[in-house]
């Protein structure tokens, strides 16, 4: 469906808002700031941790954020309005599963922290992955990949003693995000749905990752909490999304839209509106376009 009549605007980051070197382009900033002043609502809608977002579009003021894919709901006011956790129990039974893959490694994302299994086994899965260096080979981008990678090394924790942190309750876990191979994949996932179908909410921001989050959490869910605290319609809505757990978000919305450079072809066929890809300024264009 295709609504016009628009209040509020949700961003996925990753492949939509951020480019390929995870930053805010100067005209998909400028609108946003624009937007905001002339009375919109903009919420960031990501996978990524509330610390982390926030991080990333620190200068635009103003925004809502719905993180760890609806795990944690910050308003526009700066306050948590909703904060959900895996259990302990689930969480840890989870990641027995998980190591019992060699391939695969994981992150712990909680509203502040992100830990992973070994922080070098993820760059070297990041510098073997050839989309990641796809149209990426001239020297100014190859820098700007590097320093990108950089910045997430430093911020994810690497700890031996997880479970621990977990039973004491150091810990609270958001969302597990799970990284290998896609060949891999399909078989854990329905390892996973068979043994935890009714506790968890399973996602995909790519082919080579599973994303598990308490059950019933999406970021749609997270949109119909926000804009239901708002007193807003959500068919009064625009989303951006380029990601299978953008799938949700986009089929409530009023009107949604995909970003070509989406490897989810349901995601495409779902969307009123394809954008330009992330590096293209997509979501600029079809804010200016519309708004």
């Amino acid at each position: 469906m295709f609504n016009n009549k628009i209040e509020m605007i949700l961003l996925d980051m990753d492949g939509t808002l951020l480019n390929s070197q995870s930053e805010v382009s100067p005209k998909n900033k400028e609108i946003l700031k624009q937007l905001i002043s002339e009375g919109y609502k903009v919420a960031i809608a990501t996978g990524r941790n509330y610390h982390e977002a926030r991080s990333l579009v620190e200068d635009i003021v103003g925004l809502a954020y719905i993180t760890n894919n609806g795990s944690y709901i910050v308003d526009f006011n700066g306050e948590v309005i909703f904060n959900r956790n895996i259990s302990k129990e689930d969480t840890i039974s989870l990641l027995k599963i998980i190591e019992k893959y060699p391939s695969f490694n994981y992150s712990l994302a909680a509203p502040k922290e992100i830990y992973m299994k070994n922080k070098f086994k993820f760059i070297k899965m990041s510098l073997t992955d050839k989309r990641v260096f796809k149209n990426k080979l001239n020297i100014f981008k190859s820098v700007s990949l590097i320093k990108r990678l950089i910045r997430l090394f430093k911020s994810r924790r690497q700890i031996d003693n997880i479970y621990e942190l977990i039973e004491n309750g150091s810990l609270a876990v958001q969302k597990i995000d799970v990284m290998g191979k896609i060949d891999e994949m399909e078989s854990f996932k329905e390892r996973i749905i068979e043994q935890f179908g009714d506790k968890i909410k399973l996602s995909s921001s790519s082919k080579d990752n599973l994303e598990i989050n308490p059950l019933n959490i999406s970021k749609g869910t997270g949109l119909k909490y926000l804009a239901d605290k708002l007193g807003i319609d959500v068919r009064n809505s625009i989303a951006f999304g380029d990601g299978g757990n953008d799938l949700e978000l986009l089929e409530i919305v009023g009107t949604a839209v995909a970003m070509a450079n989406s490897e989810f072809n349901e995601l495409k066929e779902k969307a009123d509106i394809i954008a330009e890809s992330n590096d293209d300024d997509g979501v600029a264009k079809v804010l200016a376009e519309l708004l």
